[in-house]
């Protein structure tokens, strides 16, 4: 086991538990999206804080609707973590599967932008 890894995950918790304890304060100073204020279209990034906030208050799914890829990011952050800790591989290492990955998020969120299904902004 690997201390220096279980302490910045502690670390990491305690932060993350304060961030979305005072989620609705410090969101107000982030500015809206210039791409879509701009074009009207979505960015990757679009919905990203709100993500993020629903993420660190345990509500996964509600946090997938807004960006995947925040919460897709978050597990693999943490996994790598875990593997960190417990000298485990868990990841996957085949290239493939990350360009896989990368080409499925990319795709959604080229198609939010144009099917209202999947625009849960």
């Amino acid at each position: 086991m690997n201390k220096k890894y279980l302490i910045l995950t502690v670390i990491l918790i305690i932060f993350g538990i304060l961030l979305g304890m005072t989620a609705d304060y410090w969101t107000i100073l982030i500015p809206e999206c210039f791409i879509h204020k701009m074009t009207g279209f979505y960015c990757p990034g679009c919905g990203g804080t709100r993500a993020a906030i629903y993420l660190l208050r345990g509500r996964v799914w509600t946090a997938f609707k807004y960006n995947p890829g925040v919460v897709i990011l978050a597990a693999v952050i943490c996994l790598g973590l875990i593997e960190k800790i417990f000298n485990k591989k868990i990841l996957p290492r085949a290239l493939a599967f990350w360009v896989v990955l990368i080409i499925v998020l990319f795709s959604y969120y080229i198609l939010r932008n144009f099917t209202s299904s999947l625009s849960a902004l």
